[in-house]
């Protein structure tokens, strides 16, 4: 029985640009899960750590960055492991890899003929491990063949490589999908590959299935990465018996704490900012990156002012954004006629501000709203004037 750890697309490093002051703690809350999914590899007694891609946001990182994982690593490495790691497409081996510039095992304090990590890179795609009786590929190749059919699939479906001879578990490990276009793998292509597990990276969320005797997995980011992200947080420990290939065995585990939340709610549900502060106060969990947005028609009583409201209520959040989408209210009575100057005024504003919206600028919708919500609370306390 070999029990390995399958994590990827940590993207140490990323910016977090849409979490505001709130991105630094997002980078370092990453560091915490990676460390977390290696203290339970070891926890768990993996024989083997299956890093599939993107462990760095991109190849321009600090030396410390670099030198912190490459700790990390070495400590589940310390502890008995091994490390198989595949570039992704944020950290590519290109010219300018850190994995070129950088020797991860020598940063983790590890002997000159240590084999504990162990980069695949296209001049060593196939690493053998006879004391696990395993043998792990990478593919790592990127874009079209003109037969149609992607380089990932010709490699799946090339021919051992003779190291493998005598091993009885093998590995694919790929920054891919199954099933998806450009650089993705094709159904075909999995189930000739004859692999008893393939590990994958690049999904935004978990992933798996099985095709042909082939069982594949994809854990998604162990923390959340990027805007569009709403569920993450996993790593799968995977259990392989060289004596029941079909007998796979895929366990996912959490090791992150941020959720992401897009909240959208109706203006007339609230009478007051007081009536939405309180809804909001009660969502409040230091783990949550909240992103409220109103919408429909506001209430003439209803004024907002979301920066006030994200300083008062930011601080029970990971990150808080409020964003007002509705549009005010008509005042109450007869509206003003379609051809006088204030029918024109609400008119002309009402479509400025749908377009500002659909075409999402924000700042300049907001702005429209203000200068229609005034004008209407003038008109409704206006007695004298023509309509």
């Amino acid at each position: 029985m070999l029990r390995l750890l399958h994590l990827a697309n940590l993207h140490l490093g990323a910016r977090h640009v849409e979490l505001g002051a709130a991105g630094a703690a997002q980078r370092e809350r990453q560091w915490q899960a990676f460390e977390r999914a290696l203290e339970l590899a070891a926890a768990e007694q993996c024989a083997l750590v299956l890093l599939a891609g993107d462990l760095f946001d991109s190849n321009a990182q600090p030396r410390r960055s670099v030198e912190r994982a490459a700790r990390i690593l070495g400590s589940f490495v310390a502890a008995g492991g091994r490390v198989v790691l595949l570039p992704g497409d944020s950290d590519p081996y290109d010219a300018a890899s850190l994995y070129r510039t950088y020797d991860l095992a020598a940063l983790a304090g590890l002997p000159a003929d240590s084999d504990g990590i162990h980069v695949l890179t296209p001049g060593r795609a196939t690493h053998v491990v006879p004391a696990l009786d395993l043998a792990v590929r990478g593919y790592a190749v990127r874009g079209y063949a003109a037969t149609g059919s992607t380089p990932l699939d010709a490699a799946l479906e090339a021919p051992q490589d003779e190291t493998e001879t005598g091993v009885r578990l093998r590995v694919g490990i790929a920054h891919a999908a199954v099933g998806g276009d450009g650089a993705g793998i094709s159904e075909r292509a999995v189930a000739a590959s004859g692999l008893d597990y393939l590990a994958l990276g690049g999904a935004m969320a978990l992933q798996q299935g099985v095709v042909g005797t082939t069982r594949w997995a994809d854990p998604g980011p162990p923390e959340l990465v990027e805007e569009r992200t709403t569920t993450a947080g996993q790593v799968l420990l995977v259990t392989l018996d060289p004596d029941a290939r079909e007998r796979v065995q895929i366990e996912p585990r959490t090791v992150g704490r941020t959720r992401r939340l897009r909240l959208e709610l109706a203006a007339t549900d609230f009478d007051a900012e007081s009536a939405l502060a309180t809804h909001l106060a009660a969502l409040a969990d230091p783990d949550l990156a909240c992103d409220v947005r109103l919408t429909g028609e506001r209430p003439i009583g209803l004024h907002l002012d979301e920066a006030a409201l994200e300083a008062q209520l930011g601080p029970g959040f990971l990150h808080l954004r409020i964003r007002d989408a509705s549009l005010p209210a008509e005042p109450a009575g007869q509206p003003p006629a379609a051809e006088s100057i204030a029918g024109a005024f609400v008119r002309d504003l009402g479509v400025r501000i749908a377009n500002a919206v659909a075409e999402g600028r924000e700042e300049e919708a907001h702005e429209l709203r203000e200068q229609l919500d005034l004008g209407l609370r003038l008109l409704a306390s206006s007695t004298g004037m023509p309509v």
